[in-house]
């Protein structure tokens, strides 16, 4: 993908470009009465000096339109038919030329490549460090992915036939197992760290099939949501074990708690008289912290 500076140099260039053409076309129409102007019908256009623009060739300065242009002063006519015909034939020129200006323009905003890097991007690969971190450094595996090596294996045994991995064209997907090591190493990062030009780089893929293979874990894992993600019933054994838990470690009177939000504070005019400092928040304000459960009638 090019650089922004990249794009926006040249869509700059390409609307000053259409800037300076469209004046140009005003200081013409001006010579003309605005009677002649109304009286132009595109139907008589002729188009007999078509403009061709090479959509990644360098915009090169504006140079005189028409040899109309440069020889209208001399051969001015006083027929008035004669005054409408170069009109029409100035305005076609000028139309070709917006609409070749417009059509350059949708072909930069659609190219993904302006420049070709003339010697390849050399890629090293880490994934294959991740086989030996599994089986003599499980803290390493850890580091990466943030996942023990079994939690991975069941991931991917759980993820590893949805039908997103089933590659549509005649190039085929990278192994499930890679894409799911590259969306666990972005899951489990932040910052600098998870851009796809890093990620490319420590999985010496291209910076595309980093945010293609993002994209499929996505939906793998998502479609899993309602098989791992669910209220257990108020008799089952998970919600009475859940209860004992909340009893032992927290309020017991929470303990037929359902759903817990966490995280709101409610702010102090000033410090406390009595542990004023146990108020004292990392936002360095004074607050109390506000807890909402819900609770089943058991």
């Amino acid at each position: 993908m090019p650089r922004n500076s990249s794009w926006k140099a040249l869509l700059e260039k390409i609307n000053t470009f259409a800037l300076e053409i469209a004046e140009r076309r005003a200081k013409i129409m001006d010579q003309y009465d605005p009677e002649d102007v109304s009286n132009t019908e595109e139907s008589e256009v002729e188009d007999d000096i078509p403009i061709i623009i090479d959509p990644l060739s360098p915009i090169s300065p504006i140079s005189p339109i028409s040899p109309i242009m440069s020889s209208m002063s001399d051969n001015e006519s006083d027929s008035s038919e004669d005054t409408i015909a170069v009109l029409r034939q100035e305005e076609a020129q000028y139309r070709r030329l917006l609409g070749a200006i417009s059509a350059l323009r949708d072909e930069v905003l659609k190219a993904r490549v302006l420049q070709r890097i003339p010697v390849p991007v050399m890629r090293a690969s880490q994934l294959p460090l991740l086989v030996h971190f599994a089986d003599f450094r499980p803290h390493l595996f850890r580091k990466k992915l943030h996942v023990d090596p079994d939690v991975f294996d069941c991931i991917l045994d759980q993820i590893g036939g949805h039908p997103i991995f089933v590659s549509r064209r005649n190039q085929p997907q990278l192994p499930v197992a890679v894409q799911l090591a590259i969306f666990l190493n972005r899951a489990g990062h932040y910052g600098n760290a998870i851009s796809p030009e890093d990620v490319a780089q420590w999985a010496g893929v291209s910076v595309g099939s980093i945010i293609n293979c993002t994209h499929c874990v996505m939906v793998a894992v998502l479609d899993q949501h309602n098989q791992f993600l669910n209220i257990p019933g108020e008799e089952s054994e998970d919600a009475e074990m859940a209860r004992q838990w909340v009893e032992e470690g927290s309020c017991p009177g929470w303990r037929n708690g359902i759903f817990v939000a966490d995280g709101s504070t409610i702010n102090l005019f000033e410090k406390p008289g009595v542990y004023g400092e146990t108020f004292y928040n990392r936002k360095s304000r004074y607050s109390l912290n506000c807890q909402v459960c819900g609770c089943t009638s058991l």
